[in-house]
């Protein structure tokens, strides 16, 4: 059976039942500081959450700035799998290539990096603030730069400092070059240069000296961005549940995570748990403890029923359910394929094996697959979409010429899928074998900033949820051409454009044969109609940028007859940064469609115009939510409180009430899509 047609049988299911899950479910607490997902979903939340009633563009730049300094911190890079044949190892601190500059994974999974890293995620906020930004270099630092008042300011948030001009308005590097003497701040109750902590005071003191002394620091513009949506879906028989708490698992020793660091990503010196960061000569209470929270994703379908679909990205058509064994079998006896499916955004982690790297080293639990299967059954299982499988043992061990004809088997595939926000695994069966049961549990890192802290005295939280869900097309460029195909619309490549292969010695996925202008198309395709697509790409540019440089991104619901441009690259004359990201998204709910095609075009004068990456991501739509349960836990003292709501079928959106008493300590947040 084609893929085509597997994809056309789940539509056909979707569209037709109304499943019990629940899609784009999100918390948002009264807490001052930390109300969680529903008060950041996306950059544009945060500046409002941050900014609130402030009206004078500094004033609004120092409150984003201070919701910085309790939401990121400094530590060694978050990376992930961005270049073929290279393993992430966040120890590498060189390896610039898988760092990770989506701010809104920054937002979920992370929360931390180093300067270059988060001055990058930054730029995302200034600019959802109407504030033009850029990265620049500093000795042995990078920083940021935010444009206001037709004047450029420096912000630096990896060091929490500020400088100040002598009319109280945030220095910019210019204003360094023109009085040096800034170099020793003024008095501020804010964090600001220069710190008293020894060493920093020394460091960046003498680094603002050096930038006084010339103008040609680097400039860098375009260096993060968002894309990745931060929607959570769950399907029926599927909970998401986050423990504050990373001992949750039984100690340091079980801890699960995704970084190369002894117990898991953790830091002292942070502005972390601080409703009012503050600095005033030698006293400051930047001395916040900040780490890591997990998620964990458990889903079991219903193998019985046709709703258990839901949770498949493809199936053949002559798969069955029945309510004897084995449940979900080949109606015709000849081999049956289903392939179930999982995506956040939350990076899985997993235990490792020495408690430190669970990177480039061995780990586990970051995935474990449970069930019950019925004589003869094949496992494969997938981190990148299903463009590349890898095989799983389903023997647990045992010699398959003892086997019992019916067994339940628990395999661990984390090594498989880790660093990685989703997966999917194929199961093959044919004559009388089948399966009974099946669970599955994915661990995630959480950032603490996300999660949805209780107050004390009475907590009240608002619930909300749509028919929203994602599908990510995150292309594999270390494939071959013909094997990208399924992600690629290459009949509409332009001639001009060839694919090369991406590898740890080539980081050009596609590359101009001339000077001219060219362009490459990608599929974006979903189970169901289609409300939204998004798209990031890091393009090549010379330095400085020729005149006419041009990235666009445009999309098509029509097969191409049609396009409409949804972002444009903004490339400053001034720009000294090699490369760059482009993001945007398109509405095309009023398309009726369910696949659409987005065109990256590029022009660069005087040079090949190349293509370095490249993510997208379809919003779709769902059925109405099912039966829904939100249940908190949290410490009063030493003592576990819990409290359940339990929400009808198609509730979009409630508040909560959580009885708290006066010393609260955040345990887990839970919400279960009931079958």
């Amino acid at each position: 059976m084609t893929r085509t047609l597997r994809l056309l049988a789940v539509t056909l299911y979707l569209s037709s039942n109304a499943f019990g899950g629940v899609g784009d479910v999100t918390l948002k607490t009264d807490h001052p500081l930390y109300a969680g997902e529903g008060a950041f979903q996306t950059p544009e939340e945060c500046v409002r959450f941050a900014v609130k009633e402030k009206k004078e563009p500094q004033d609004k730049a120092i409150a984003l700035y201070l919701w910085f300094l309790t939401h990121q911190w400094h530590l060694m890079s978050p990376m992930e799998w961005s270049v073929p044949g290279r393993i992430p190892d966040s120890k590498d601190a060189g390896d610039y290539e898988t760092v990770v500059f989506d701010a809104n994974r920054g937002r979920f999974s992370y929360g931390y990096g180093l300067c270059g890293t988060v001055h990058a995620w930054n730029e995302v906020y200034w600019k959802a603030l109407e504030m033009p930004a850029r990265r620049r270099e500093f000795p042995q630092h990078v920083n940021s730069e935010i444009f206001y008042d037709n004047q450029w300011h420096a912000f630096d948030t990896d060091m929490a400092g500020l400088l100040f001009r002598r009319d109280g308005i945030v220095a910019g590097y210019n204003d360094l070059q023109l009085d040096p003497a800034l170099a020793d701040s003024v008095k501020s109750p804010l964090p600001h240069y220069p710190f008293a902590w020894p060493e920093d005071f020394n460091t960046m003191k003498a680094g603002w000296q050096e930038v006084s002394k010339r103008d040609s620091w680097y400039r860098l513009y375009n260096g993060g961005y968002a894309a990745h949506p931060g929607i959570v879906s769950l399907r029926a028989g599927e909970s998401f549940t986050r423990w504050y708490d990373r001992d949750h698992f039984g100690g340091p020793e079980k801890r699960r995570f995704w970084q190369h660091q002894q117990g898991g990503p953790h830091r002292q010196w942070t502005y972390f748990d601080k409703e009012n960061p503050y600095h005033e000569e030698s006293s400051s209470n930047a001395r916040g403890e900040a780490t890591y929270c997990n998620g964990e994703f458990v889903y079991e379908p219903k193998l019985s029923s046709d709703a258990c679909r839901e949770g498949m990205s493809d199936i053949s058509n002559n798969t069955g359910h029945q309510l004897h064994s084995p449940q979900l079998h080949s109606v015709n006896k000849q081999q049956a394929t289903v392939t179930f499916q999982h995506f956040s955004p939350y990076v899985i982690c997993g235990d490792p094996k020495d408690d430190a790297n669970p990177m480039s080293a061995s780990a586990t639990n970051g995935l474990v697959i449970e069930g019950r299967l019925i004589g003869t059954v094949t496992c494969e299982a997938s981190a990148d979409q299903g463009q590349t499988w890898s095989s799983v043992d389903l023997s647990n061990g045992v010699d398959i010429r003892l086997m019992a004809a019916e067994r339940n088997f628990a395999v661990d595939v984390t090594d498989v899928v880790k660093g990685r926000y989703g997966w999917r695994v194929r199961f093959s069966f044919r004559e009388n074998s089948g399966l009974d049961s099946l669970k599955f549990t994915t661990t995630t890192q959480v950032s603490q900033a996300i999660y949805p802290r209780l107050t004390a005295n009475g907590c009240d939280v608002d619930y909300r949820s749509t028919q929203r869900a994602v599908v990510a097309v995150l292309p594999n460029f270390g494939l071959s051409e013909a094997a990208l195909s399924t992600i690629e619309e290459s009949s509409m490549r332009s001639s001009n454009l060839s694919y090369r292969i991406k590898s740890t010695n080539d980081r050009l996925a596609y590359c101009a044969t001339n000077t001219e202008r060219c362009h490459v198309v990608f599929k974006v395709a979903a189970p169901t109609m289609l409300t939204e697509v998004r798209a990031a790409v890091r393009y090549q540019l010379p330095v400085p940028p020729t005149e006419g440089c041009e990235i666009r991104l445009a999309v098509s619901t029509d097969s191409g007859s049609t396009w409409s441009d949804f972002a444009v690259a903004d490339i400053q004359a001034d720009n000294e940064f090699s490369s760059g990201w482009l993001a945007g998204a398109a509405d095309v709910t009023d398309a009726g469609v369910s696949k659409a095609l987005v065109r990256v075009q590029m022009h660069t004068p005087g040079r090949p115009a190349a293509l370095i990456d490249a993510q997208l991501y379809g919003i779709h739509q769902i059925p109405p939510a099912g039966p829904v349960s939100v249940e908190f836990g949290w410490r009063d003292g030493t003592e576990l409180k819990t409290h359940t709501s339990k929400l009808a079928p198609k509730v979009i959106s409630t508040r909560i009430h959580i009885p708290t008493a006066t010393d609260v300590h955040d345990s887990y947040v839970r919400i279960r899509a009931l079958n």
